[in-house]
């Protein structure tokens, strides 16, 4: 199995409840899920987020186990078809939007770009520059354009909205610089999720939710995802301290996954080479 292969695989097991055990004395998912729920009341009652249209969305298993998701108050509707896997009985579904805030970033300009300033991410770099985290922001601008932009706070997460194909579209990464990031416009947060920030993004850039992105995007020589879009994802979520121990165990296959990834690379480039060497006629 390449290292790609495998990264992916590991993920897709750890977003499935399959890479570390549940534990029967963590607190539930849906219990977090409904302080989700409130925290996100109290910023639309304060104006400082938008109530979802159409209601918001609930997701829960019948008696008859089938999955259904309800939206303010009109009939659950069957969403069986939309379930990709079985999760722990620990954990919930939920949509993206119903795990946190959604907000779109603003433009900041190349040319605003400074050498000494506050930190700001720009969505290029989401490809270039940045992984899967952020420890420290490489891009800088003036305080009085920062106190003007969008920002996101520690653990909180930035996808991209414009890419060049379906398969990196969507991607995202977590704040864990230490303090608050301007981010600009092509970007997208979710903020005041409550949860594991690198968990989260984890999960959002896992082979299931990948498919999520592919069948949404649209356009062919830039590539396009809606705020709207990306708020339908269907994610799994886990106990809060269960999204630390996978986060935690995922952290430490990551590097050795990496090291295969080397060696890989550096067995093909000298088959590569033993391919195109000339071959002597003492030989």
């Amino acid at each position: 199995m390449k290292a790609k292969d495998l990264k992916n695989s590991i993920l897709q097991q750890a977003v499935q409840g399959r890479l570390v055990l549940q534990d029967p004395s963590d607190e539930p998912a849906s219990v977090l899920l409904g302080r989700i729920r409130e925290e996100r009341h109290r910023l639309v009652r304060e104006g400082k987020a938008k109530a979802p249209k159409g209601g918001e969305s609930v997701i829960y298993r019948g008696s008859d186990g089938s999955y259904y998701e309800r939206r303010g108050k009109t009939e659950p509707t069957c969403i069986d078809d939309e379930i990709p896997f079985e999760i722990p009985e620990s954990w919930e579904w939920a949509r993206l939007a119903t795990i946190g805030v959604l907000e779109r970033g603003s433009g900041i300009k190349r040319s605003q770009v400074t050498e000494d300033g506050l930190p700001c991410v720009r969505y290029g770099e989401l490809y270039t520059t940045y992984s899967l985290e952020i420890a420290e922001c490489d891009t800088k601008i003036p305080a009085s354009l920062f106190s003007s932009s969008h920002t996101v706070a520690c653990g909180e997460i930035l996808m991209t909205l414009t890419g060049e194909n379906d398969l990196d579209i969507g991607r995202a990464v977590v704040n864990n610089s230490g303090s608050a990031i301007a981010f600009g416009g092509d970007l997208l947060a979710l903020k005041h999720h409550m949860q594991n920030g690198k968990y989260l993004a984890y999960c959002i850039n896992s082979a299931y939710v990948g498919m999520q992105r592919t069948a949404l995007a649209t356009g062919n020589i830039i590539v396009h995802l809606s705020a709207e879009k990306i708020g339908s994802f269907l994610v799994a979520i886990p106990p809060q301290n269960e999204q630390a121990r996978i986060v935690a165990r995922l952290d430490e296959l990551t590097p050795l996954i990496e090291n295969c990834g080397t060696l890989e690379n550096e067995r093909k480039s000298k088959d590569a080479a033993e391919l195109t060497r000339p071959v002597s006629l003492a030989e």
